[in-house]
């Protein structure tokens, strides 16, 4: 019962962040053109969060305030500025006969929004400076812990991962892709997928710069475009220190005298890198006994486990196994201050949206995350740790700001873009061309909004089903006592009986 009460109050506490980050980051935005506009002394019709037909509204000193029922987005109705009537509403009808607004006006109340973004995300990444944002080990890690055998391309064909292709290997340490430095896990997977090499013959070249025994070395590989994410992987994982988490009743790890908490170090005299690599050193040794090497607060200990060949699913599918119900990871807390958060976050920003223009490069917009995608990180991270979830809040009002200073009709950029052809002519851009340009480029943004959340929907549906499907798939793996321990244990039970 209190199992299923923390799961309803955590959905509960999950949804009503999304609404109130995802709305407020809106509402930001907006309130910086309005307070603008206000302080220019502009003529205000309404201030809406989201588009389309109103929800609820009041009214006060003239203004129209409102909740819509399109949660795309928000808006502040300036005639003004642009007569956006076609898309935000009609205008009153004294806002016809409103004088024009000066140049200065026109940038100051359109770059206010993104100001507003900008300044609410120094706050918040000045809060995280101070209390840190927790992360583990292997989301920190540049070294590499494990190279899978194969890929499955984009076209259905399986190919030797690139990895294995350039000979990387296990512990090699990642300096930079591209020539770009990297510090963390996330951002080696990242320059990777939006990474826009290409061979003279045409292949996906990525150029990594790698530390190997002291020595640094650089590695061209040849990405594969993967079918699970349709973006560039080469093939690796992190690594990371091996911890036991859990162990299962009469396991191999339990009578070899494993405990929860062990570093795993060495397996078979091969030191261990991952979970994975953890996984691919005990396949197909079922029976056999492996030494392993294990730290247990200062102390070193060597044992042995046998693993045993065990059903983990319902269809009786087996699998090797020596009894750790759960591994961990350690924990660490990351510390930066806002000015070096920010400026990577914008660098990362802007390398991706120029990776969707980029003839040689892998990402498309349907990668882009819209409303449901952000919603949906912002409703898992709100989960997990609420100092992760105001880093994600960070990153969306960063991108918020930057994509509306994009100099395209019906943004703020494109207000602005508009405003500057004015000024160059030296008179206004006739009205019909502006409402046909913004009408054009609405329909086009709405468009793109809906394609975006359609893959969206798509990743989070794929996603929960396929997690879904392998919890009821997987099963809790029983393991039987070797015989002489067995015999024992009867031997001893049959001693005890009066």
């Amino acid at each position: 019962m209190n199992f299923q009460f923390e799961q309803i109050f955590s959905n509960i506490w999950a949804v009503a962040m999304v609404i109130l980050f995802f709305g407020g980051s809106i509402f930001v935005h907006e309130l910086g053109h309005f307070l603008a506009a206000r302080r220019r002394g502009l003529h205000i019709e309404r201030f809406s969060i989201g588009f389309g037909p109103k929800l609820f509204s009041w009214k006060r000193d003239g203004i129209d305030y409102r909740i819509s029922l399109l949660p795309l987005g928000g808006y502040v109705a300036l005639p003004q500025l642009a007569d956006m009537s076609g898309i935000e509403g009609g205008n009153s009808e004294d806002a016809k006969d409103l004088p024009p607004i000066s140049y200065t006006s026109k940038v100051i109340v359109s770059v206010m929004g993104a100001v507003f973004n900008i300044i609410f995300a120094f706050i918040l990444a000045t809060i995280l400076w101070q209390v840190k944002v927790p992360s583990s080990e292997s989301m920190q890690s540049t070294q590499i812990g494990y190279i899978k055998d194969s890929i499955l391309e984009a076209d259905g064909t399986t190919v030797i991962s690139p990895a294995k292709r350039a000979n990387l290997q296990l512990g090699d340490i990642i300096l930079a892709v591209d020539g770009e430095l990297v510090d963390s896990w996330a951002e080696v997977s990242t320059a990777i997928a939006i990474s826009n090499g290409k061979s003279e013959t045409g292949e996906r070249e990525t150029s990594l710069l790698i530390e190997r025994n002291g020595e640094q070395i650089e590695v061209v590989t040849n990405p594969a475009l993967s079918a699970v994410v349709n973006r560039r992987q080469i093939g690796i994982g992190s690594g990371y220190t091996v911890i036991v988490n859990g162990i299962h009743e009469n396991s191999p790890a339990e009578l070899a005298g494993m405990q929860i908490g062990d570093y795993m170090l060495e397996i078979d005299g091969q030191p261990l890198y991952s979970v994975s690599h953890f996984f691919e050193l005990i396949q197909g040794r079922a029976e056999e006994s492996i030494p392993v090497l294990l730290q247990r607060g200062d102390e070193i200990l060597n044992t042995a486990v046998v693993p045993q060949e065990v059903v983990v699913t319902n269809d009786g599918q087996k699998e090797t196994r020596i009894g750790i119900s759960s591994f961990a990871d350690n924990q660490v807390m990351i510390k930066k201050d806002p000015v070096t958060l920010m400026e990577e976050i914008v660098t990362l920003t802007i390398r991706t949206l120029s990776s969707l223009i980029d003839k040689n490069s892998d990402i498309q917009i349907k990668h882009m995350s819209g409303p449901a995608g952000i919603a949906k990180i912002i409703y898992d991270t709100s989960k997990i740790d609420f100092r992760l979830l105001l880093w994600v809040i960070v990153v969306i009002n960063i991108n918020l700001a930057i994509f509306n200073l994009l100099p395209i009709p019906v943004l703020d950029g494109g207000h602005i873009m508009f405003a500057t052809i004015a000024k160059l002519r030296n008179k206004p851009l006739p009205i019909n061309f502006i409402a046909s340009v913004q009408g054009t480029f609405m329909i086009a943004l709405l468009g793109m909004i809906l394609y975006v959340s359609f893959y969206d929907v798509n990743r989070i549906v794929t996603d929960v089903s396929a997690e879904n499907e392998w919890k009821q798939q997987r099963i809790t793996p029983v393991f039987s006592l070797p015989e002489n321990i067995s015999n024992e244990a009867s031997k001893e039970a049959d001693d005890a009986q009066p």
